[in-house]
């Protein structure tokens, strides 16, 4: 499955993401091989079966038709979409959360990587519910979620898996909600979907069901466990899984769904050497959010002063966002001799950290205060990056 270029921090089911950031950002369009791999079920090859697998659309709604649609029949019959969106997974930066906080998180101790963004092809899931009777009006959408399943095979904590979100989301003009068939202009791969999963551009990944075989319209959220037992920001005080289940949180919180407005530092160059009081550095990274992303800020000062910098990379309304700038910092050399006493290979030595915050068009911004929660989950403190100098 080409992911020998990935860490694998499990084997069954396989979770892996890409090890470098430098070398993941260096791709406006992340290439198959750095495209991390999420999965709570084994990977199936239905490469067999596509002449005749089929989704099924059905649901409560008055006057919809329940309709059975053959993969083929549905790409031959229906527009192709092609939108460039950011896949993330709701667990990225769990180690960093820990790292910060001090306290343990439970779940994949996922690093910076679990992005990926990508050219997703296939048809609107707004024209097929149209196709099946579902009102274009917004009022009559109100108050019903499309549910999303995969009876492909059993997960680790549920016999499917599931997920939903509101049906007005999916039926919006300017939205993409899509049932892909393509990743970058390829065929999905089996770790990938295929032959056909569910992409949600601006929301998290745990919405993007792969190998979708079920679309229903309900009143009501998918019971699935992944919608209603996990992937919530629970408050501080739910401090064990025994907790949340005791005092019913998991039903007292609501279920993430859009992306929160993020940013990470991929690399901290130094680029000058010769002089020994002030540094240089070049400073690059990524950033999303469930809009595009507007502005980029970087600090040498913990935070005291920010400096813009450059996106160099933002595609449509729904990709990652590039970005990279370039900061000058002193450095107080007798302070700095007198803290190390002594020095190596003739030379004092210091560490010198940038942090980094977001914020995106429709107004959001960086919650750099971000706090733990039990799962580890929508981390978005500051990002985070260290050069020595």
């Amino acid at each position: 499955m080409g992911k020998t270029d990935l860490r694998v921090l499990g084997q069954t089911p396989l979770n892996a993401e890409p090890p470098c950031l430098v070398e993941l950002t260096k791709h406006t369009i992340t290439p198959l091989h750095l495209a991390y791999a999420r999965n709570h079920s084994a990977i199936k090859d239905l490469a067999s079966e596509f002449d005749s697998y089929t989704v099924k659309v059905d649901g409560e709604m008055e006057g919809m038709e329940e309709k059975v649609l053959n993969v083929k029949d549905m790409i031959a019959s229906f527009p192709r979409k092609v939108v460039v969106a950011a896949l993330v997974c709701a667990g990225n930066r769990r180690a960093k959360m820990q790292e910060n906080t001090g306290k343990e998180v439970r779940g994949i101790k996922w690093s910076e990587g679990t992005i990926a963004n990508a050219r997703w092809g296939g048809v609107l899931l707004r024209d097929i519910l149209i196709s099946a009777g579902i009102p274009e009006q917004e009022d009559a959408q109100k108050g019903f979620h499309v549910c999303f399943a995969s009876n492909v095979a059993p997960c680790e904590d549920d016999k499917c898996y599931g997920g939903s979100i509101p049906l007005e989301e999916v039926m919006a003009e300017d939205g993409a909600a899509m049932l892909a068939y393509e990743m970058n202009d390829a065929p999905l791969t089996p770790d990938h979907g295929f032959p056909l999963r569910v992409v949600v551009p601006g929301y998290f990944g745990m919405r993007w069901v792969k190998w979708v075989d079920r679309i229903t319209i309900s009143r009501n959220e998918s019971p699935n466990f992944y919608q209603q037992r996990d992937y919530k920001i629970l408050p501080e005080c739910v401090s064990s899984a025994e907790k949340a289940v005791k005092e019913d949180w998991w039903s007292r919180i609501p279920a993430m769904q859009r992306l929160n407005c993020n940013s990470v530092v991929a690399r901290v160059q130094c680029l000058t050497f010769a002089c020994p009081d002030q540094k240089t550095l070049k400073v690059t990274g990524y950033a999303y959010s469930n809009s595009p992303i507007s502005r980029v800020e970087i600090s040498a000062d913990g935070g005291e002063t920010w400096h813009e910098v450059q996106i160099t990379y933002q595609e449509g309304n729904w990709s990652w966002s590039l970005w990279e700038g370039e900061l000058v910092v002193d450095i107080d050399v007798d302070a700095l001799e007198l803290a190390n006493q002594g020095q190596r290979n003739g030379r004092s030595k210091t560490k010198v950290t940038v942090i980094s915050r977001a914020f995106d068009q429709s107004g959001g911004a960086q919650d750099t205060g971000c706090r733990w929660n039990l799962r580890g989950v929508g981390f978005c403190g500051v990002g985070i990056g260290s050069v020595e100098v």
